[in-house]
């Protein structure tokens, strides 16, 4: 069959039908891992799933009918995901993934706010990029040198404002303590914080019990990390059930495939599947400790940034040369996650946690290049 060519239109016209910001904000970008062995640059888990887990899941899937649609907003994995946080089915909204989440919300709230959007920088790049697509303004709350919160230097919230962040914090690795999260929704009883707890896992004080004190509050978490399942596309949001509940109006149905909801059965009521998530914790963080210490003995040069996270943030004092140990390490077969283009991140390189030998081979070729 041959392939035809499409008309390209006049593009004065055609992008007018867009909102500027969009027309003008860049794309996000992943790079591809052609000829890469050891990918070290999307904070994935490194450890897979046991087969026979998988072999039940895609028993599942195989026994569904694939001629009908699956649930229509996944409402029995939301009873699921309710027993595992702690709150009821109706302050849950689920998705394919927490990304989704973020362009749903903007898109319900950040137009119509009577106050303003704030979010923190540096921080996850689709905060800001969906902003710029949705064409909401926003200002910036600017994490210190350390990449610490402060919270004195949050811009002026008056109400009707909504802040965003992430806790851990991708790609810094930093988290705001749950006592100043605490201070800051009391002092703003009228402020919306919505707080990204994709790496909440890994932190000791995760803020799940706040939603219990106060209804300014919407958390963002997601099954790619800790429970290693990045293939299996479910994120969800926590809420009151006023809130999620006007939200879930811009929830698409089926968003949830059968393959998604059958690994969410596995995920939440195997005990096997439990013990692995937790001993993958474990070990994501005896290794974060492992790399970050030999990479402080490794140059006086290197700033590693300490993560309550799966992954570290590294500095190099000149640009060129962060940009050239991305660059050696690539051709040597290892990804991580070149940053030194946001905002607050020039010379930084993100790695993300592995397995003993994809860290050890990650350190010894960072060695090498590093002369």
């Amino acid at each position: 069959m041959s392939t035809i060519e499409v008309k390209s239109p006049d593009w004065k016209w055609l992008s007018a039908y867009f909102e500027p910001s969009l027309v003008a904000a860049k794309p996000y970008k992943i790079d591809a891992p052609t000829g890469i062995t050891i990918k070290l640059d999307q904070n994935e888990s490194p450890w897979d799933w046991p087969q026979h887990l998988k072999d039940r899941i895609l028993a599942g899937v195989s026994a569904c009918e694939w001629n009908r649609y699956p649930e229509s907003m996944a409402a029995s994995v939301s009873t699921l995901l309710a027993g595992y946080v702690g709150v009821k089915a109706e302050c849950l909204m689920t998705s394919p993934g927490s990304n989704h989440l973020i362009a749903l919300i903007l898109e319900a709230l950040g137009r119509r706010l009577p106050g303003k959007v704030v979010i923190a920088r540096p921080s996850f790049a689709l905060f800001e990029s969906h902003a710029q697509y949705a064409g909401v303004e926003y200002e910036p709350w600017l994490l210190d040198e350390d990449f610490n919160y402060r919270v004195d230097r949050l811009p002026s919230l008056p109400d009707g404002s909504l802040v965003i962040f992430a806790s851990p914090n991708n790609p810094t690795g930093t988290s705001l303590p749950k006592a100043q999260f605490r201070e800051l929704l009391q002092r703003f009883p009228k402020v919306l914080f919505l707080a990204d707890e994709a790496y909440y896992e890994f932190d000791d004080d995760p803020y799940t019990d706040l939603l219990g004190e106060f209804p300014n509050l919407l958390l963002l978490r997601t099954l790619s990390k800790t429970m290693g399942a990045a293939g299996v596309r479910l994120g969800y949001a926590i809420g009151s059930p006023e809130l999620i509940g006007t939200l879930s109006k811009l929830r698409l149905p089926y968003l949830l495939n059968h393959f998604t909801m059958e690994a969410a059965k596995v995920i939440f009521t195997d005990p096997e599947m439990m013990a692995f998530v937790q001993r993958n914790v474990a070990n994501a963080k005896s290794e974060r400790d492992f790399v970050f210490d030999r990479l402080q003995a490794m140059s006086p040069q290197l700033k590693v940034f300490p993560s309550k996270a799966n992954f570290l943030l590294i500095r190099w004092p000149e640009q060129k040369t962060c940009e050239d140990v991305y660059l050696g390490l690539k051709k040597r077969g290892i990804l991580v996650r070149n940053v030194s283009g946001g905002p607050g991140l020039q010379c930084c390189l993100r790695v993300s946690i592995g397995q003993r030998p994809e860290n050890e081979a990650f350190l010894a070729a960072l060695s090498a290049i590093s002369g």
